[in-house]
């Protein structure tokens, strides 16, 4: 009979075990952590702020140094279809440039678009005034001394001016990214592309009308942009800040007008039935 209870005791210690074993499961594991969480009505930290892009940038990087190709390499990879999107947000800001350009950030129109600009306004000032020369009766020489003008102007505008904001902003707590400081005044100079084309009219009240349109609209489209940046400090920066910025942004127009869309067409002289040229007086003769 020993030999028969014996087994019958093994199992009892193992039932023992098993009826011990359902309060280690995870079960009752899974329902503390249940219960726990509802007691946590705090919740998780939040996060530290990043701007937007701000991540994307950071995972872009892959680990690539400043110095090397591919990091750069990354900033143009998009295509003419988000250039033109970004380009028609910027002359016509309808929606938020922001949103759009920090979901892929890109220097390619930050860089191509005002040095398009500068082609553009070089060849167009030239152009008039080779047809207003040409109606005068004027040779005309090429001044390139407008097109250095236009790479210094342009140029300094857009980097100077674009890092100017960043700097600011950012100490006073915006944490923006200097790519989407510098992408909007890049982006604002697409306007000037068209309207450098139309100021070939030989119309001086019409030129004044679309540097007025150019001004309007690159002016609105940086003011917005710069006030969304502003707008995540809790200061009063933007009261200060905009005004100086919506300046600058005057003179530069100013400039525009005043060096490349200024110029008079003169007449063909005799042809308004006036008097022409000076002739040779008729000699007398005798027979």
């Amino acid at each position: 009979m020993s030999n028969a209870q014996k087994p019958n005791q093994d199992y009892n210690i193992v039932v023992d075990v098993d009826d011990d074993e359902p309060t280690l499961e995870f079960q009752d594991f899974a329902t503390s952590n249940v219960q726990q969480g509802h007691m946590n009505t705090a919740g998780p930290a939040a996060p530290p702020y990043q701007p937007p892009g701000a991540g994307n940038e950071a995972s872009q990087a892959n680990g690539y140094s400043i110095w090397q190709v591919e990091y750069w390499a990354q900033y143009f990879n998009v295509d003419s279809r988000d250039v033109v999107q970004r380009s028609y947000l910027a002359v016509v800001p309808k929606d938020s440039f922001l949103d759009v350009y920090n979901s892929n950030p890109d220097l390619w129109g930050t860089f191509w678009i005002p040095t398009s600009v500068i082609f553009a306004m070089f060849v167009t000032a030239s152009m008039s005034q080779n047809i207003s020369d040409a109606l005068a009766g004027v040779k005309r020489q090429y001044d390139f001394t407008m097109l250095t003008f236009a790479v210094v102007t342009i140029y300094t505008y857009v980097f100077a001016i674009g890092s100017f904001v960043y700097g600011v902003t950012k100490y006073f707590g915006s944490q923006p990214a200097l790519m989407e400081c510098l992408s909007v005044y890049g982006y604002a100079m697409a306007v000037w592309i068209p309207i450098s084309v139309l100021c070939v009219m030989p119309f001086n009240w019409f030129r004044w009308v679309m540097v007025s349109i150019g001004f309007a609209s690159s002016g609105f489209f940086i003011m917005r942009s710069v006030n969304q940046i502003v707008g995540r400090s809790n200061g009063k920066l933007h009261k200060a800040i905009i005004p100086l910025l919506l300046v600058a942004h005057a003179l530069l127009v100013v400039m525009f007008k005043l060096r490349f869309f200024s110029y008079a067409v003169s007449a063909i002289p005799g042809s308004d039935g006036g008097p022409g040229p000076e002739q040779p007086a008729p000699t007398a003769t005798t027979t």
